[in-house]
């Protein structure tokens, strides 16, 4: 086998490959790059929305225009103390993020807002949310990244989260599952 040949095939099996979304270039982008407005450390301002995001989920850094790490999973009551705990303490690493101290977990609306129609695994802009699909959990090997949401559903008790392997909300007890969580504000 000649080495252009081995090359490529060490490439096209690399995991940094596989990570790459799929994307449908014939269809129109629901959530492009210039929707974002990049403030260079770590956030970004969706301006169809007015919110900013946090580009990295929990648990990665936000190093050399990428994240970092792997996601950290957890349930949904420990997600809304995680958030709680980095807008009300001052001694934790992600208070002041950006600089702002109201981060929060997102609605599921919200959620859904910043959804990539034209690509899936992940189906968001890896540009703006680099990494998405990063993690070493059951979900990530299965193939399925989801994200909590702030929004539940009493009559179920149940909460709503975001696949952004394919873009599809799902419903999930809260303490059922451990997911990832990117953070709004």
């Amino acid at each position: 086998m000649n080495k252009f040949l081995l090359t490529l095939l060490l490439c096209l099996c690399s995991p940094l490959a596989l990570a790459i979304a799929i994307c449908d270039d014939n269809m129109p982008r629901t959530s492009p790059s210039s929707r974002f407005l990049d403030h260079g450390n770590g956030t970004v301002t969706d301006r169809a929305s007015g919110l900013t995001w946090m580009r990295c989920q929990l648990g990665q850094t936000w190093q050399n225009d990428s994240c970092r790490g792997e996601p950290t999973r957890l349930y949904w009551q420990q997600a809304l103390l995680t958030a709680e705990r980095i807008r009300t303490e001052s001694n934790h690493a992600l208070h002041g993020f950006g600089g702002h101290t109201d981060w929060r977990l997102p609605t599921i609306k919200e959620l859904t807002s910043i959804l990539e129609s034209a690509c899936y695994k992940p189906a968001l802009n890896e540009t703006i949310f680099p990494r998405a699909m990063a993690g070493d959990g059951k979900e990530v090997n299965d193939g399925y990244v989801y994200l909590w949401s702030s929004t539940p559903f009493p009559a179920g008790k149940t909460v709503a989260y975001l696949d952004i392997t394919s873009g599809s909300v799902g419903l999930r007890a809260p303490s059922a599952w451990a997911k990832q969580v990117l953070l709004v504000r």
